[in-house]
């Protein structure tokens, strides 16, 4: 099995029960929790990376079946008694106790919803329309906007990237509704939105002086740089 580390962050990114984050981390301190994992309960038909819970509830227990992603930072899937009428069970204060549990912790991360970060640009003669083939005017291109949003969502993961690690575009749904002209300053902003382990989830926008010319939202993937480079080269 992966090693489990969910950060305080990717519980908060989950659909969870308002309160319940910081509840369930009084729950684990309480101790108490028994864990099985999926090797020591072949009967309990969980899958890899699967666990079971016993957690401490007014005089009784809850129990709580946890799937953890193959990297072990995020959750797959999840159950847990109080919620097992809801077609999609929110992260409640049981599951937030047994991944503590099982993880034997809190891990904390500068990598939080609502960090923000910035680029800055000047539309010149190399990030126009007709520079980047993208059409044939002098105004700032579509593709470049794009690549500065992006610029700064790296920027707003650089401070909490671990030696080796390095984060790469997978998605990417923005909106140009302005023209900017040769000269004009434009600073695009990436804000952190979800934390869902390696998946970061952003809303960006792009903006000349105090007016916005373009919105969206962009996912990147933290990945280890060796071996995604080592992959592309076998592929």
């Amino acid at each position: 099995m992966a090693k489990i580390a969910v950060s305080m962050a990717t519980l908060e990114s989950h659909n969870h029960i308002i309160g319940d984050i910081e509840r369930g981390v009084k729950v684990y301190k309480a101790g108490g929790i028994e864990i099985t994992d999926g090797k020591d309960a072949e009967w309990l038909d969980l899958k890899p990376n699967g666990y079971m819970a016993k957690v401490p509830h007014k005089g009784g227990t809850k129990i709580v079946n946890i799937v953890f992603s193959h990297d072990g930072q995020d959750i797959a899937g999840l159950s847990c008694d109080c919620t097992q009428w809801e077609r999609t069970p929110p992260v409640c204060r049981h599951v937030v106790a047994a991944v503590l549990a099982i993880q034997g912790g809190v891990i904390e991360t500068c990598i939080k919803p609502g960090k923000p970060a910035t680029a800055h640009t000047v539309v010149n003669d190399s990030n126009t329309a007709k520079a980047a083939g993208s059409g044939d005017l002098e105004v700032f291109a579509t593709p470049m906007m794009i690549a500065l949003m992006e610029q700064a969502a790296c920027n707003c993961l650089a401070d909490g990237l671990e030696q080796g690690q390095a984060s790469v575009g997978t998605q990417i749904n923005v909106s140009h509704t302005a023209a900017s002209p040769m000269g004009a300053d434009i600073t695009a902003v990436a804000v952190i939105d979800k934390v869902f382990g390696r998946r970061i989830e952003f809303k960006v926008t792009a903006s000349e002086g105090d007016k916005e010319i373009g919105s969206g939202t962009h996912t990147r993937m933290i990945i280890d740089r060796e071996k995604f480079l080592s992959r592309l080269k076998k592929a």
